[in-house]
């Protein structure tokens, strides 16, 4: 996968809309460029420097053993994009998974960007006009996580974990939508290592992953077929996908037990569930056992159901 980002110093009249200076500057600053062409693998292994008079032929043995370098490599991670078009605005989701056991190491995020492929570019180093017109692959549209507050840091550590990101960004009416593409990597911006890439068309991403009639970013079970959307205990996860899928789980309601009108029941069952769970902690991942909603689970929690219920808490 590669990311073509254009020197606002090389745009001649009528290629101005090349021009992104702020990402262009804030990327070029992580790994000192210098010349132009500038190129960089994975973020570490950098080179430059172009063709006389765009014999761009001679180039590729030094830049296919570069690759090879790097061909062949592993990592932990996957990334997945999907998404739909709603007007002039493309909704996201970027979803990174872990295919083992890996601790991220300080200063990996996930990195978004928008890219147009096969645009008409003109290199002003070539004295032939009929080489100095040609179409760049994957030009730099915008940065999605250039500023602080849109930094996206990865936590996940154990295999089979994956973190959703989710987003939106306006589709300009000078892009060419046909050939938009959203790319994703996982970088580390202390080292500037990449880890993973993958871009995606944004007219070819699946949106209806299980096929039945619901777009992903409004599916309650995207991975699961009901075209229904049943959702008993309105927790926004279908029924169909959800572990806890008939429990009323509220704080205080230990064992989800609920009456007729799946309202919650709450008694004396409930503070003999949660001493158990004092006592051996054992429990399951729908329980709501911290009635304080302190986050400890102790006596306090105890003593507060008890409480509760004597007070007719239901």
């Amino acid at each position: 996968m590669t990311l073509f980002w254009h020197n606002p110093g090389f745009s001649p009249d009528g290629y101005e809309h090349f021009n992104i200076d702020a990402q262009y500057t804030y990327r070029a600053s992580m790994y000192d460029v210098t010349g132009i062409p500038f190129f960089n693998w994975n973020g570490l292994g950098q080179g430059s420097g172009g063709a006389t008079n765009c014999n761009w032929e001679a180039t590729f043995p030094g830049l296919e053993a570069q690759f090879q370098d790097y061909n062949g490599q592993e990592t932990p991670y996957d990334i997945e994009i999907e998404g739909d078009i709603d007007g002039t605005q493309f909704n996201y989701n970027a979803i990174v998974t872990l295919d083992e056991d890996f601790e991220p190491s300080s200063g990996t995020a996930l990195e978004l960007f928008v890219s147009e492929d096969s645009v008409q570019s003109y290199w002003t180093s070539c004295s032939d006009d009929d080489l100095s017109y040609h179409h760049t692959r994957h030009l730099a549209r915008a940065y999605l996580t250039m500023d602080e507050d849109d930094k996206l840091p990865i936590t996940i550590s154990l295999e089979g974990e994956s973190q959703v990101f989710s987003g939106s960004f306006e589709i300009l009416d000078f892009w060419n939508e046909p050939t938009l593409s959203i790319t994703a990597i996982v970088q580390n911006l202390v080292t500037y290592e990449v880890s993973q890439t993958v871009a995606s068309n944004i007219n070819r991403i699946p949106t209806d992953r299980d096929s039945d009639g619901i777009v992903n970013l409004e599916d309650n079970c995207p991975d699961e077929y009901n075209p229904d959307q049943e959702d008993l205990d309105n927790d926004l996860l279908g029924d169909s996908c959800d572990p806890c899928n008939n429990l009323v789980y509220i704080p205080g309601n230990v064992n989800g037990d609920a009456n007729e009108g799946n309202d919650p029941i709450i008694d004396v069952i409930d503070i003999l569930g949660l001493s158990d769970y004092l006592d051996n902690g054992v429990g399951n991942e729908c329980q709501m056992l911290d009635v304080l909603e302190d986050g400890t689970i102790n006596d306090w929690d105890i003593l507060v159901l008890t409480e509760m219920i004597m007070n007719g808490g239901n």
